[in-house]
């Protein structure tokens, strides 16, 4: 096989093994997959001012699987509540509380579901990740 046709098949092959498939299976690839920000799953317990909950978290996971464009997602609290196993109340709480701690910003629209922007959380993450790394250069200088 020529070199380049070689290199281009094992950069196709590499490729493919990082599909849904691959990672999880071709039968829970067909009800959809929500792409969650690793920095997030490692990070939302060390936002500053406040942290995550693991509750808060998993409710912004599920928001998530609604946020298919740029625009805030508006998926009903009931069905929230029953993919977190979790009673309806208790969604509305998680939302309050991100709502509080200034990472979500809830808009009612009459007749509707709720839209959910997610903006002031993504903000916090970015700023996160910017102090992380500014941290980790000063480290890097100072060695």
């Amino acid at each position: 096989m020529h070199s380049s046709r070689k290199s281009a098949k094992t950069k196709r092959d590499s490729k493919s093994s990082f599909s849904h498939d691959k990672r999880w299976c071709p039968e829970l690839k067909e009800g959809g997959y929500a792409p969650i920000s690793s920095f997030f799953l490692k990070n939302y317990h060390q936002l500053k001012p406040y942290d995550l909950t693991h509750g808060e978290a998993m409710f912004v996971i599920h928001l998530m699987d609604y946020k298919w464009t740029a625009e805030a997602p508006y998926p009903a609290y009931k069905t929230i509540a029953q993919q977190m196993g979790v009673s309806v109340k208790t969604a509305r709480r998680y939302a309050q509380s991100l709502e509080k701690k200034k990472y979500l910003e809830r808009q009612a629209r009459v007749g509707n579901t709720n839209l959910f922007n997610l903006q002031p959380l993504i903000g916090a993450l970015v700023d996160l990740k910017t102090k992380q790394s500014a941290s980790q250069s000063q480290k890097g200088k100072i060695k």
